[in-house]
């Protein structure tokens, strides 16, 4: 069963932080520094649960605009769209609370699947804890909530 949960930063975020130190930390390498980037106090943690075990997580926080990031999912869920939905997720809270537009910092691997939702990319590509980065952002005009039936 698939369940979710949000968080806000200034309760217990156990959880979703065990997960990023899983994702970003151990198998990405980020340093400490830059997995704890200071917005986890403000931000809404979002955690996608499998049969009641933590699967993915994310976060929404405004900063003078509405942004998604730390979207990660564990390795023994990849691949069963629990990624997917949990961006679905981040993005329906966001609209649903105020946002006319959504930003985030994408990792290139994962841009695909941003773009499903509506994401376009904004400017160049960066590097950002030793990972290929760009930023992206959708209007709230412009998000696209595809069929999760689909398979590809």
């Amino acid at each position: 069963m698939l369940t979710s949960v949000f968080i806000p930063g200034n309760e217990d975020i156990t959880e979703p932080l065990e997960i990023r130190r899983e994702v970003f930390l151990e198998e990405q390498g980020w340093p400490e520094s830059a997995e704890r980037d200071g917005f986890d106090e403000a931000a809404q943690h979002l955690i996608v649960y499998v049969d009641e075990i933590p699967a993915a997580t994310g976060r929404i926080w405004k900063d003078g605009t509405y942004r998604i990031g730390r979207l990660a999912v564990r390795k023994q869920f990849r691949g069963q769209r629990v990624g997917d939905l949990a961006l679905r997720l981040l993005v329906y809270k966001a609209f649903s609370t105020g946002a006319k537009s959504v930003s985030a910092g994408v990792q290139t691997y994962i841009v695909p699947l941003y773009k499903k939702f509506g994401f376009k990319e904004r400017g160049k590509e960066s590097t950002f804890a030793g990972r290929p980065c760009v930023e992206m952002k959708v209007k709230k005009d412009e998000v696209v909530y595809p069929s999760a039936c689909v398979t590809e």
